[in-house]
Order: C-alpha cells, then sequence, then structure tokens
C-alpha cells in the first residue's frame, strides 16, 4: 500500500505557512456566524470586516471555521496520513468538540470532522490488513464519500470537478461520491475544498427560498464562493524577450452567477451548468433553465424528487390562475381518501394491491425516477421539483387519473370496501356513495359524506353536527339543573 509514515507533526514549515496564507485568504468565504477573530491569528486581521460582512450568508459553506484556523495543521489528514496521524487528530479532534459551545458552529463541524477522521481510520486499517490491497476503495474528504471508479471506456467524457480537468478512466485512477457524484482524480482528493452537497443538502433541508439572492463581488472580496480564487481584470506587463519589449495578455477571470444561491464563481467552480430554479418555480412558475455553479447543481439534484415543497402554502394563488394544479390537487385528495379504503381492505392488504398499483402504472408511464411516488396518495400538501415539472408537462395528471381509476374500480367491486360506503341523511337515498365521488361533499367537523346538492338545500349546515351540538346542549342542561338540586339540598341541610 502507498502511504507516507511521516507524522503531519513534522510538516516542512513552507507547507505548513502554505496551508495558513490558504486559510485566511479564503476566510472572507465562511459563513459560520460564530468566528473568533482573536483565533485565527495576525494573518486574518485585517479580513475581519469581510468575515462579518458575509458572515450571516447561511448560503455558503466552507470546510474549517475561522476560529478554528490556527487547529488546521492538527486536524488535517490526506491520503498520505498513516494511522498514528489519524489516532492523533482524532484524540485532538475529540478534545476540541469537548472544549467548544454547545450547538455552536464549531461544535457541529468538528463533529462531523471527527466522524470523517474515524471513517478514514476505519479505512486504513481495513486496507493494510489485506496487503493486495493497493488503494483504499473509499475516501472519506470533507463531507465526501469518494468510492474509487475502475477504469475502462465509457460513452461520454467526464470532467473533475476540482480542476476541470478531463479523467482519461482508461489511464488515470478517479474517484466519485456515492452522495452527491462529485467525481475527482486521485491527485485532486486532497486538494478538494468543496463539502459534499448531501452535507449542505441534509442541513438546509430545504431548497432556497428566494429568488437569486444576489449579495454582489463586493460582498465576496471579489473572490470565487468557493475556492477563493480573485476574480479581478490584470494589468499587461512589459516582458522583455531577445532584447525587444513585449506585453503579456490580459488576464481576465471571468466572474459567474449562480442563479440558485445567488453568489459568483470562477471558471473552474461554475462551468455554465442549466438547471431549472426551485424558488422560480414555486413564485413565478418559472421553468426555464438558468446557469448554476456545480454545487448548486449537484445541490438541486438532491433535492429534485424529495417532496419537500408546500406549494399551497407558499403560493396559494397558483391554484387559482392554473387549472392544471387544482386538478391535480382535487385527484390528490380523492387518492388520499382510497388510500385509507386499502389498508383497512384485507383482501387488499394480502394481495398488496396499492403497491402493485403503483408499480404498473409507474412502469407504464415511465416517469424517470426510482420512487413509487407514494407521498401523492399518503399527503395533499407537498410536492416534489420533480412533481412541479411533471404537472407542468401534463404527465403527472395523467398518472394519477389511470391510478384513480383503478383504485376505483377495486373500491367499488370490492365487498368490504364497499360495506364502508355512506348513505346520505338528508334525501335518505339508498344509493352509497364515497368521500372522492365528484357530486358529494363531506363536513370537516364530523366527516359524514352528502350529495352537494343536498348539502345546498341545507344551506350547508350538516344534520349530525345539528344533532350532536343539541345533545351536548342538553347534557349540559341537565348538569346544570343537578347542580342547581345540590345546591338546593346543601343549603336545606345548613338551615337545619
Amino acid at each position: 500500500m502507498n502511504s507516507v509514515r511521516g507524522s503531519l507533526a513534522s510538516i516542512p514549515g513552507a507547507l505548513t505557512n502554505f496551508i495558513s496564507e490558504s486559510a485566511s485568504n479564503l476566510l472572507p468565504q465562511n459563513s459560520f456566524t460564530g468566528s473568533d477573530s482573536g483565533a485565527v491569528g495576525s494573518a486574518t486581521t485585517n479580513n475581519d470586516d469581510d468575515v462579518s460582512s458575509t458572515a450571516s450568508q447561511s448560503d455558503k459553506s466552507y470546510p474549517i471555521p475561522a476560529s478554528l484556523v490556527k487547529e488546521q495543521w492538527r486536524l488535517i489528514f490526506t491520503s498520505d496520513a498513516n494511522i498514528q496521524d489519524l489516532e492523533a487528530a482524532i484524540a485532538h479532534c475529540r478534545d476540541l468538540v469537548m472544549l467548544s459551545d454547545e450547538c455552536s458552529e464549531e461544535r457541529r463541524w468538528l463533529v462531523r470532522h471527527l466522524v470523517d477522521l474515524r471513517l478514514s481510520l476505519k479505512e486504513l486499517e481495513s486496507a493494510q490488513a489485506d496487503p493486495l490491497e493497493v488503494a483504499p476503495q473509499v475516501k472519506t474528504v470533507v463531507g465526501h464519500h469518494f468510492n474509487i471508479q475502475r477504469s475502462g471506456h465509457i460513452a461520454a467524457r467526464q470532467y473533475c470537478d476540482h480542476c476541470s480537468g478531463i479523467i482519461w478512466r482508461m489511464i488515470q485512477t478517479s474517484y466519485i461520491c456515492s452522495d452527491c457524484n462529485f467525481m475527482a482524480h486521485q491527485k485532486c482528493l486532497d486538494s478538494v475544498v468543496r463539502i459534499c452537497a448531501h452535507v449542505i443538502a441534509s442541513e438546509r433541508r430545504y431548497p432556497v427560498d428566494e429568488i437569486c439572492p444576489e449579495i454582489g463581488l463586493a460582498a465576496q472580496n471579489y473572490k470565487c464562493a468557493e475556492c477563493g480564487t480573485l476574480l479581478n481584470f490584470t494589468l499587461p506587463e512589459s516582458v522583455s524577450c531577445f532584447g525587444s519589449n513585449k506585453k503579456a495578455e490580459n488576464s481576465w477571470i471571468e466572474p459567474r452567477l449562480c442563479d440558485y444561491s445567488g453568489l459568483y464563481f470562477c471558471p473552474n467552480c461554475h462551468w455554465n451548468d442549466s438547471s431549472i430554479i426551485p424558488a422560480r418555480v414555486v413564485h413565478n412558475w418559472d421553468f426555464t433553465l438558468y446557469r448554476v455553479s456545480r454545487a448548486s447543481l449537484q445541490e438541486i439534484t438532491l433535492f429534485y424528487d424529495k417532496p419537500l415543497i408546500k406549494l399551497e402554502e407558499a403560493n396559494p394563488k397558483l391554484f387559482i390562475f392554473l387549472e392544471k394544479l387544482g386538478s391535480v390537487k382535487k385527484l390528490r385528495q380523492n387518492l388520499f381518501h382510497m388510500r385509507k379504503y386499502f389498508l383497512k381492505c384485507r383482501t387488499a392488504s394480502e394481495e398488496k394491491l396499492l403497491d402493485k398499483q403503483l408499480s404498473a402504472l409507474f412502469m407504464q408511464d415511465n416517469l424517470g425516477s426510482n420512487d413509487l411516488r407514494h407521498h401523492l396518495i399518503q399527503s395533499t400538501e407537498f410536492y416534489s421539483i420533480n412533481d412541479l415539472e411533471l404537472i407542468e408537462k401534463g404527465i403527472l395528471f395523467d398518472y394519477m387519473q389511470k391510478l384513480f381509476n383503478a383504485f376505483d374500480l377495486h373500491i367499488r367491486h370490492c365487498e368490504l370496501c364497499r360495506a364502508k360506503a355512506y348513505i346520505c341523511e338528508i334525501c335518505s337515498n339508498n344509493e352509497v356513495i364515497f368521500p372522492f365521488d365528484d357530486g358529494c361533499i363531506m363536513c370537516d367537523k364530523c366527516n359524514s359524506i352528502y350529495h352537494r346538492v343536498c348539502m345546498t338545500r341545507k344551506n350547508m349546515i350538516c344534520p349530525k353536527c345539528v344533532r350532536i351540538q343539541e345533545r351536548k346542549n342538553q347534557l349540559d342542561s341537565n348538569n346544570g339543573a343537578n347542580d342547581d338540586d345540590d345546591a338546593t339540598n346543601a343549603s336545606e341541610e345548613i338551615n337545619n
């Protein structure tokens, strides 16, 4: 196994200074609010104002808080670290966890880093136990869990997310993150600074709900929000070549705006990828593709199929202006009622009809996801970005309509399900009705089912609720009369 047995404590002074200077230059990109300028050292004194101006931006993240920069050389670990190095880093990180404030950003980063250190130690121990293994199959770096990619021919080219260089898999060893699909050369692993999008998404728990919350290049100190590259225009310099003066070409690093996070990135971190912006869909029903950074693209991809958006709560007017949304909402309410019949039906439970119908129609419509979309029938509020896109295309409505027809066919022909039907007590008709029938309405208080026409004739007053209220008033009056009798008897006994 290729490993260097030297200790991290003996890192050359030049490399240690390079690490400290790199961390100091990237401090303005720190998003943690608990930064302590005194703990950073003199190298970061001039940047305190920049740190405080950007500390409130929760959309930015950097692997190490500002208050822990001085501990970086004792916490850092690379693919060349040995078991003794990792054990020392684990012990030191554990001590810092106990010394940090509870629920602080420093403790959260330290706990995450401690988990990464322990995973790396386990991987290194397992690799040393197997002498035939050349390199660890899994490497943990700033939240990423990198798995080695086997060499072989592939149809499409792949590029390193760190250096943006092409990955020649036939001759180069490359790794891919199992959580966010971050790809990198083996030589680039130790230089990765982007936190895994899965970690960011799990901490945020919800897509950015503001439309391009841009803060400007000045707030970023004219640096890339991810790698800290200076985004500026360098004037040409005079160069002497064989006695003649020639001017070098202008050096211009283009700042690229991410429409999802509102931050500016360098071309290495922003490849002009296009994606749907969740905030624009929720607020404007806009499915136009906008340019986003690589980190934002990976984060949006993780949110894509997760039902997290309460669309009616975020923008209720959409259901008024968009007929397709109102139709989908009505279908979801009907499927929600139908699901209760399937769960209580013994025949449906034994034959697993619910999952079979979902799976059959899912494969038939080829919706492009491995999820059977159980959330569509388990609730009526939450939508995923993919759901909203399929609603715009009209695909989801067709899928749910077929699902409704299949469920309705079983419920109306199953004796157990028909036994749980209702009869409208207003018209006393013997026709059985269900909560999902178009001409029926459910009382919000007692869940009784009536014909909509019958309820309209009764001025939308539920007879069952009236009976319940009368019975309650009668009980209250009886209890009041009993209390008066008890008070009279008690006064008579006192007088006697």
